[in-house]
């Protein structure tokens, strides 16, 4: 099924959610004076639209997304995106993954593509187990602020926090693991385990463990590719989402930057 959210939201359902700065949003009044935005992200429309369901579907979408980027830096502000969204659905997240791929193989070649793997769970699990804000810490690592991170750090006596950031690539695991208490366990087995898989049916997988998505949503592994340095792909676990809508549903999302995988295999 296609969905065609509206391009105007009202600002209150994003407001808080952003892990950039929320200056990046286009804002306007409405004729009754709500504060309104332009569509940053469509993932929190579909959950609104759809959060009353009680079947497992598969939705697409495609469409323009605004966000202010800095002045000077060459990126648009009319980003346009095509993604599929999975609610209430069974398959793996590594199986969704490997759908999603393939049913994109034809804009989005395999070849050069990398894939990471991280989770909000396990950024979720060190804000509980340090006693930070958790949308304290996502926004720092979203905006990778290592000074604020090393700050937090110290503060609060957890070394593990100002590593995040750092902690990409083959090696990130065993480093982890050495500084993880138990807790963590099981949030990293999870990643270990879809990096696996993901090598397995031939992908060009490996870790970020500091990645946390662009907005406060995510609950399970977070993913993003890129293809010579540019973000491509991006998405991940989000079951969180839907209870903020009256009704706690499982869902997963992948979408790609169509501007950034034009640039790629123009």
């Amino acid at each position: 099924r296609v969905i065609e959210p509206p391009l105007v939201e009202y600002y209150s359902h994003y407001q808080d959610l952003a892990l950039f700065d929320e200056s990046a949003y286009y804002r306007l009044f409405g004729n009754d004076g709500e504060l309104l935005v332009m569509r940053p992200d469509y993932t929190l429309q579909i959950a609104r639209k759809l959060a009353d369901g009680n079947e497992p579907m598969r939705v697409a979408y495609a469409g323009a997304v605004y966000r202010r980027t800095p002045k000077h830096s060459g990126q648009p502000h009319e980003r346009q995106q095509l993604g599929l969204e999975w609610i209430d659905g069974e398959a793996a997240d590594t199986e969704l993954i490997e759908s999603f791929l393939s049913m994109t193989k034809d804009i989005m070649p395999r070849r050069g593509l990398r894939i990471q793997v991280g989770s909000a769970a396990l950024v979720a699990s060190i804000a509980e187990a340090a006693g930070i804000p958790e949308r304290t810490l996502r926004q720092y690592l979203a905006l990778r602020n290592l000074e604020s991170l090393r700050e937090l750090a110290v503060t609060y006596d957890y070394p593990l926090i100002a590593k995040l950031p750092f902690l990409i690539g083959d090696s990130a695991v065993e480093e982890l693991k050495q500084e993880a208490d138990s807790s963590l366990t099981g949030n990293i087995e999870d990643v270990e385990r879809a990096v696996e898989h993901l090598r397995t049916i031939g992908l060009n997988a490996s870790y970020d463990f500091g990645q946390t998505g662009d907005f406060d949503y995510y609950s399970g592994l977070t993913v993003t590719g890129t293809m010579d340095g540019r973000r491509v792909l991006s998405g991940g676990r989000y079951d969180s989402l839907y209870g903020h809508f009256g009704q706690s549903r499982r869902a997963f999302g992948l979408s790609l930057d169509l501007e950034q995988l034009g640039e790629v295999i123009s």
